[in-house]
């Protein structure tokens, strides 16, 4: 299934900011910690190198010497000597320790204090009161000893910014993501609103109003660019159809006029004495082929004319009930001949503004349609009625019906459901795009509903003005 395009954009839009906003929590995130990690080690180095100043050793002790009066030394020595110790690197014996290595039990064997004598690195050391940051470092005494002095800093301040921080994450990320989202969408459906109001406007075009041009908001951007490359297909095929209307209503016309003159001359021989009975057939064979073919040109003409612009409708009050009624009763006798069945069924004054003589058209096209389909025995029945805003013609039949390709294809020129009879049934196929367009003119709309074997059934809906109340 192919997503729209917006959903698309808003989709593409809402990864690509996840992405990049899961990624830059990541780095944010790592760069916090390292430089977290680096102020601390850079913390421990200046308490280490500053308690050097401070410290003093020999002869199996040690003490921190500084003025107590002073307050920047006696603050640097209390942060310095929270966590400290101190030994003698040769015995191993622990000469000094403050108040806050006690309970850690972090007291060192003569082994490892050898060990860090020779390898004094600095390392981190997991408690139960948190993580602790430890320097080694190797002091001279004054008896030209050798001392290990350890101090340590605590890292839980590091490490709870770096929870809190990692808390915020988890609840801006996906806070973020769930704005995107609706961002995304919002801002798509704006991006997309231009290239939907030229859908909306193509949509409005037929054959009918290819003299209608799509707007340009004058941006010279890509949907200008859209638009402008519409038009001129619109105008070339305005040209094109227009050049075919012309052919179309000069062929008709051009045709007429050898029809008329074959015809009379058909006549004459036809009226011949000396003319035989199988001629005479023949002869008025071939006048009917004429009529039938006078016939369509006519249709082809109005066509043609009518889409070309040519043809203005009035405007009246027109009594739809009135109407159907009347012409049924001028159809009942061909129904009669045909053994059909023709009845109205009309509200009374059911009225609407138009053109008297194309409704009258309108309506006597879908009953000859329904009359040509519909077998002996069968049944047509027009129903006039109205609503709140509307009137409705209904045109039923018992007849072959059709399926349901073909009722989607009803309406094009030339269209018969069944090739096969079009020789059998009178007719071109043009009668119901002229009520199409009929229809179109008064501002209606029109649909079928058939089934084979069950009839059907053409519904005009024409609006109800209130000039026509």
């Amino acid at each position: 299934m192919t997503l729209a395009l917006r959903t698309r954009l808003a989709a593409i839009s809402s990864i690509l900011f996840g992405t990049l906003l899961a990624g830059f929590s990541v780095a944010s995130y790592e760069i916090l910690a390292r430089r977290l990690d680096a102020d601390a080690s850079e913390r421990l180095a200046e308490l280490t190198d500053g308690l050097h100043g401070y410290l003093r050793v020999g002869d199996g002790t040690a003490s921190v010497m500084f003025d107590p009066n002073d307050n920047d030394q006696a603050t640097f020595v209390h942060e310095a000597t929270r966590y400290y110790q101190v030994y003698d690197a040769e015995t191993g014996q622990q000469l000094a320790a403050s108040e806050g290595f006690a309970p850690l039990g972090l007291e060192l064997t003569p082994d490892e204090v050898r060990a860090f004598r020779v390898h004094p690195e600095t390392r981190d050391i997991d408690t139960e009161y948190g993580r602790l940051r430890i320097s080694n470092s190797v002091r001279m005494g004054t008896d030209g000893r050798a001392y290990l002095l350890q101090v340590g800093v605590s890292l839980g301040p590091l490490d709870a910014t770096l929870a809190r921080y990692r808390d915020l994450l988890w609840w801006r990320v996906p806070a973020a993501l769930t704005i995107t989202v609706f961002a995304s969408w919002w801002l798509s459906g704006f991006a997309l609103r231009p290239l939907a109001q030229i859908a909306r406007a193509t949509r409005e075009i037929d054959v009918r109003t290819l003299n209608r041009r799509l707007p340009v908001r004058g941006t010279g951007d890509e949907l200008d660019r859209v638009a402008v490359a519409i038009n001129d297909t619109l105008g070339h095929l305005e040209h094109s159809v227009d050049e075919m209307r012309q052919f179309s209503a000069a062929l008709a016309h051009e045709l007429r006029t050898p029809l008329a003159v074959l015809r009379g001359e058909i006549e004459l021989a036809l009226r011949a004495p000396e003319a035989r009975e199988a001629q005479r057939a023949a002869f008025a064979s071939q006048m009917e082929e004429i009529d039938r073919l006078t016939q369509l040109i006519d249709q082809i003409l109005t066509l043609a004319r009518a889409e070309a612009g040519q043809i203005r409708l009035t405007r009246a009050p027109v009594n739809l009930s009135e109407l159907a009624g009347s012409l049924v009763e001028q159809l009942e006798p061909v129904a009669e001949a045909r053994s059909v069945t023709l009845t109205c069924k009309a509200s009374d004054a059911v009225i609407v503004v138009g053109d008297r003589s194309w409704l009258q058209r309108l309506l006597l096209n879908l009953l000859d349609n329904a009359l040509k389909f519909t077998p002996a025995h069968g049944h047509v029945t027009v129903r006039v009625s109205r609503d709140a805003q509307s009137a409705l013609i209904d045109v039923q039949d018992t007849g072959v019906g059709l399926s349901a390709a073909d009722a989607a294809k009803v309406f094009q020129r030339f269209f018969r459901a069944d090739p096969a009879r079009s020789t059998s049934t009178p007719g071109a196929g043009l009668g119901l795009s002229l009520v199409q367009w009929i229809v179109g003119e008064h501002h209606g709309t029109m649909k079928v509903r058939s089934r084979p074997g069950d009839g059907s059934t053409f519904t005009v809906t024409l609006p109800i003005t209130p000039a026509a109340d």
